[in-house]
């Protein structure tokens, strides 16, 4: 790889972190949380998780999840209750106010959702496909580089 393909693939990293960022923290800034709490939120939402679950979506440590989780809990956003089976593990709920919170972001990112959905379905289809590509490309990243 020359250093031009290593400049190359450091700015599309950052460019994609630095668009995502700019387009959603204003809409979960109007919550006061960010987007990985949003994230966390909006799983929540359609389930209860243990931290584990969290970790993975997150993908964080364990540690730092159960962080992000106390502090949500601290300021009302969900619960934390052992499970009954195995008290080392932690289920997660959504409080109201939590549940309130994901669906006033859910009604602000509905715009989003109606400007991709003005999309031809072909450039529909080419979208999924980067994501579904970047997505791979990250995972054999990850994969090939545990451990250093």
């Amino acid at each position: 790889m020359n250093e031009d393909e290593r400049f190359s693939v450091l700015t599309m990293f950052q460019t994609l972190k630095a668009k995502t960022s700019r387009l959603l923290d204003p809409v979960v800034q109007s919550e006061g949380i960010t987007i990985l709490q949003t994230c966390v939120l909006f799983h929540l939402y359609q389930q209860d998780a243990a931290v584990g679950d969290i970790s993975d979506l997150a993908v964080i440590d364990q540690a730092n999840a159960s962080s992000l989780c106390k502090k949500m809990e601290r300021e009302g956003y969900l619960t934390r209750t052992r499970s009954c089976p195995d008290r080392r593990v932690v289920i997660l709920s959504l409080t109201p106010k939590g549940r309130g919170a994901v669906e006033r972001i859910q009604k602000l990112l509905d715009r989003y959702l109606d400007l991709l959905n003005a999309l031809p379905s072909d450039a529909k289809e080419e979208l999924v496909r980067g994501y579904l590509a970047a997505n791979q490309m990250l995972d054999y990243l990850f994969e090939q580089t545990k451990g250093e």
